[in-house]
């Protein structure tokens, strides 16, 4: 009898000693993934100083354990000498301790993001989170979550702000060649001396063909590179746009084509390219008189394409726009 008592007592011991040794080999899996992810960034940090830009961080802390890895950078800085620059206090990554191949980055903590010719910005946002990961079918893929963000630039007091941004980007599942861009946003608004932007809503869903050759303009003319624009839609106020077709890049490096459009209330968005000096005064003053006239003779909605030629876009015989060269 006391031997059979024994043996069941043993018996009562397995189940922990299993579950004692998958603690242990958790634990062990959450180590070296951590491990693996303080490897990570300074292979990548090696890999962007070679690429010539100028890349800087504090202490590498990890925690998290057991349900999430979890990676604070503390002071990270990363810039492109003469071009931009970004900081912030801490920069936190995130991962599942048996999956390394999508990491999320995130960051609570005030940014600092200088642009040559633009100003300093000091930036907050309630969410900001970006992830990256490999994908089997698309090599990789990239997403990020904006919300409640504000930025304020430390010369002259401007001031930009937010609601809500929404990215995704990858390559073509079907052409690797081709870069897929969809894109979401609220409530964006930019008030300087130089320009005073509000926007209610934007989506757009692009692609850009032979990606290869789009660190240069006009590698990318010459290769035959192309802007799909999918579909384009904005609101501002009572106006609403919409837009589809396809865009290439002239001799001189600004965009030439044709897109199809409706809008609905044109006068709001003439008043945005002027503010952006897209349009002078004059300009813009004939272009919104023009275009409500024919929306009103359409029906209230306008649908006619827009020529994109020889550096400017025309819409219903109206000028709209002097076009940007990328050279």
């Amino acid at each position: 009898m006391a031997d059979r008592k024994s043996t069941h007592h043993r018996w009562l011991y397995i189940p922990w000693g299993i579950a004692a040794a998958v603690f242990v080999a958790y634990l062990m899996l959450w180590r070296y993934g951590a491990d693996e992810m303080k490897n990570a960034v300074n292979l990548w940090v090696e890999d962007q100083r070679a690429a010539g830009f100028d890349v800087s961080h504090g202490a590498l802390k990890a925690d998290g354990f057991p349900f999430f890895l979890r990676l604070h950078v503390e002071e990270p800085r990363i810039a492109a000498p003469g071009v931009w620059a970004w900081r912030t206090k801490r920069l936190t990554m995130d991962a599942l301790p048996y999956d390394l191949n999508r990491l999320i980055f995130s960051t609570r903590s005030e940014q600092t993001l200088s642009v040559d010719g633009y100003g300093d910005w000091r930036i907050t946002a309630e969410d900001f989170r970006v992830s990256i990961a490999n994908d089997k079918k698309r090599d990789w893929m990239f997403a990020a979550t904006i919300g409640g963000a504000t930025a304020k630039r430390e010369e002259d007091g401007a001031e930009a702000a937010l609601g809500n941004l929404v990215i995704d980007l990858a390559p073509d599942e079907a052409d690797m060649t081709v870069l897929t861009l969809n894109l979401m946003a609220t409530q964006a608004h930019l008030d300087a001396e130089d320009a005073e932007i509000d926007l209610d809503k934007i989506q757009a869903a692009l692609s850009a063909s032979e990606i290869y050759a789009l660190s240069d303009a006009e590698s990318w003319r010459r290769a035959g590179g192309a802007l799909q624009i999918n579909g384009f839609f904005a609101q501002l106020e009572e106006g609403r746009f919409a837009a589809a077709g396809t865009l290439k890049l002239d001799e001189n490096g600004s965009p030439e084509g044709t897109l199809k459009t409706e809008i609905i209330a044109p006068a709001p968005f003439i008043q945005l390219l002027a503010r952006t000096g897209a349009l002078s005064p004059d300009e813009a003053e004939s272009a919104a008189a023009t275009l409500t006239l024919a929306t009103i003779a359409a029906g209230g909605k306008l649908t006619a394409p827009i020529e994109l030629k020889e550096g400017a876009a025309h819409l219903a015989g109206a000028k709209i726009a002097d076009l940007p060269s990328a050279n």
